[in-house]
């Protein structure tokens, strides 16, 4: 029989066991499992089967009646017993009851059972982007000119970010980690993700605008959201970034749907940025509107 309940303080260690089995131990939940368990906005929950936790996932709020599930793991040795999915099905049916008119996750593209499951629930694929990293071992970034580097306001990096075409091509997400958001909805609120934020200008406007965040603790990549613009400033704004956050180390989600790949990821290939596999587009954005859940009202 599977229970489903809100996880405590004294689930900790199962989760944490759960998640050391995921990405082969790279997973990022433990970096933020102690701010879901006390988030008063959210709500994580686990699976029980006969008394033990064998899986877990998290929701919280992207906008007022708009849900965000993430961290959805099942421990391997529990697998095909339907734990997976009657989590799923309990967390969006939680979500629509708490006045969600809109759910929506990421995934990355080899996780076959979870796609599956959201799939079957009435999910749909609505944008897609490649996973990056920049580790220790990439060579070192090239010294280029200063282009004249300075800091938009949010107000002018928001204008900017709804006329590119890297917000176009990622259908109006907005990466910010493993949670997109949909940028037009509330741009200022959430630039507040990325508060680091330089560009390049060109007469009244600008030519080219990044926006990053710092690692969330001491050794953790930083995160790089948005690069769009003149690629010939690249290498600068991103020279510029690692040196203002003290980093060496990269994670970015740049947009592509087939050929139609946003400005960045070239550049960023070239100052030794690395996909996980060849290139093509291996993170997906899923979405639900109330009116296409199947089936979630009996979970």
């Amino acid at each position: 029989m599977i229970r489903i309940r809100r996880a405590t303080q004294q689930d900790t260690e199962r989760i944490l066991a759960i998640s050391a089995q995921v990405w082969d131990g790279n997973d990022y939940v433990p970096s933020i499992l102690a701010d879901w368990l006390v988030d008063p906005s959210g709500e994580l929950l686990v699976a029980e089967v006969d008394d033990a936790v064998a899986s877990f996932a998290y929701r919280t709020w992207l906008l007022p009646g708009h849900a965000w599930l993430q961290g959805i793991r099942t421990d391997p040795a529990y697998r095909g017993r339907g734990v997976g999915r009657a989590l799923s099905r309990a967390l969006i049916d939680r979500a629509w009851r708490a006045g969600a008119a809109r759910i929506s996750l990421s995934t990355y593209f080899d996780n076959t059972p979870s796609i599956r499951i959201i799939e079957s629930l009435g999910f749909e694929r609505v944008a897609s982007f490649v996973f990056l990293e920049r580790t220790e071992e990439a060579p070192p970034l090239p010294a280029t000119a200063d282009p004249g580097v300075a800091e938009p306001t949010p107000d002018e990096a928001a204008r900017f970010i709804l006329a590119s075409s890297s917000l176009a091509t990622a259908r109006g997400w907005y990466p910010f980690e493993w949670l997109f958001l949909p940028f037009a909805a509330r741009p200022e609120a959430f630039l507040e993700k990325t508060p680091y934020r330089i560009g390049v200008r060109s007469g009244d406007g600008w030519r080219s605008l990044l926006c990053a965040s710092p690692g969330r603790g001491a050794g953790d990549a930083s995160f790089l959201s948005f690069l769009d613009g003149d690629s010939r400033d690249f290498a600068a704004l991103v020279a510029k970034a690692s040196r203002d956050l003290a980093t060496t180390t990269w994670e970015s989600m740049i947009p592509r749907r087939g050929e139609d790949v946003a400005p960045a990821l070239p550049s960023l290939l070239e100052l030794g940025f690395k996909p996980w596999q060849d290139g093509s587009e291996d993170v997906l954005c899923y979405d639900l509107v109330a009116s296409h859940l199947k089936g979630c009202s009996d979970a």
